[in-house]
């Protein structure tokens, strides 16, 4: 059985989960990959580090409408959030970097061993979200009827 979880207990999931994945598209096909985020309540807050050749970057540049997941196994639930994702401005990097460090799971960099350091770009993007849905799958225990 699956129940809807409230905006209250997405947002709980949201602050506690560190990691999800990111969906994009070009149109065609579909992109996705784990990112760490931050979470202020009302938006995602995503450091992006890339290169020029980013397939990340490339998707980015044509989804209209990004899909972000969170999940826990036990128990199982997950919250998607969907929205529009843009580069914060200059003058919110101090919010966006503050989200990240209060709840993101920062893993170690290193995307491309052969690339030097000031190859790569590092911009923070903000997830706008238009919708916010969350479900628990809950176990199925059989009753005693059914033994």
């Amino acid at each position: 059985m699956t129940t809807e979880l409230s905006r209250a207990e997405s947002d709980t999931l949201l602050f506690e989960s560190g990691v999800g994945v990111l969906a994009l598209t070009d149109g065609t096909e579909a992109y996705s990959t784990p990112m760490s985020f931050g979470y202020d309540g009302e938006a995602l807050y995503f450091q992006f580090v890339y290169t020029p050749e980013s397939k990340k970057i490339a998707y980015l540049e044509t989804t209209e409408t990004a899909t972000f997941t969170v999940y826990e196994e036990q128990p199982a639930k997950s919250v998607t959030v969907s929205g529009t994702l843009e580069p914060v401005l200059e003058d919110e990097e101090t919010k966006a970097a503050t989200a990240i460090t209060e709840n993101a799971s920062i893993p170690t960099l290193n995307i491309y061993p052969d690339t030097a350091p000031d190859e790569f770009t590092v911009d923070y993007y903000r997830l706008t979200p238009t919708a916010i849905t969350g479900r628990q799958f809950n176990i199925f225990t059989p009753n005693s009827e059914d033994q």
